[in-house]
């Protein structure tokens, strides 16, 4: 986990504007090219998600291809374009669907290959579901942030938060030491450590960012609710 920022980036004015997944797969069934555009940012940002938990939750991994396949068909015949944004967080509405389509398939086949317990009903906590959750959310924020990076003039957030996660331990000269050894640029301990302060503000607003666009017209107390329900409410609680 990365380390946490040092005052809250929470700041819902800035984002209020965001799509989320809701009007993303709203959008994604509308016919001719933006439809298009938004049906593959959708499966790009959800497929791996997705994939992941079928393979975790079923042990046949020749089932879990078939399951993969029909809710990607679902996704491209317009099968969810009905989705009610309403109804809760999207990563719910998400699960429900997976859950019902690996209950039917296993139902069809007659097999045996997934223990009792280890699908939980929809409406129960899953620890599988949210560890594939979480680890998938917190490599699209690195992403996000290497972005950043590359699209900022001098803007070194990415490089340098990953140096202290790699090494958590430390001590911030042998970090600078490393930095500057290996960038050609020439940083006082000074300017590191205030640029791994704000590449942490930075990864926290990124990462609110993310949640807001799976929730619909979220509000502060449901991104605290979404940060402890994912195990990361230790990040938000030493901001406060």
């Amino acid at each position: 986990m990365i380390p946490p920022p040092e005052k809250s980036q929470i700041r819902p004015e800035h984002l209020s504007n965001l799509k989320t997944s809701w009007t993303q797969i709203h959008a994604a069934h509308i016919p001719g090219p933006q439809g298009q555009v938004a049906m593959q940012e959708l499966i790009s940002r959800y497929h791996d998600a997705v994939d992941r938990y079928l393979r975790m939750k079923i042990k046949d991994q020749n089932l879990a291809d078939d399951v993969l396949q029909e809710f990607w068909q679902k996704v491209l015949n317009h099968k969810l374009a009905g989705a009610d944004e309403t109804k809760g967080r999207f990563r719910d509405y998400l699960r429900t669907i997976l859950h019902r389509l690996m209950v039917d398939h296993f139902r069809t086949r007659k097999t045996t290959s997934l223990p009792p317990g280890d699908l939980p009903e929809p409406d129960e906590p899953d620890k599988d579901y949210d560890k594939v959750w979480r680890e998938v959310l917190i490599k699209r924020v690195w992403g996000r942030l290497e972005l950043f990076e590359a699209g900022t003039p001098h803007n070194r957030y990415a490089t340098i938060l990953k140096l202290r996660v790699s090494d958590p331990e430390a001590s911030i000269q042998e970090l600078v030491d490393r930095f500057n050894g290996g960038s050609g640029q020439s940083y006082s301990p000074e300017a590191f450590r205030k640029t791994l302060q704000r590449a942490r503000m930075k990864f926290f607003d990124l990462l609110v960012q993310e949640l807001r666009e799976t929730i619909a017209n979220a509000t502060q107390e449901d991104i605290e609710s979404e940060l402890n329900d994912l195990g990361l409410g230790s990040l938000y609680r030493k901001l406060k």
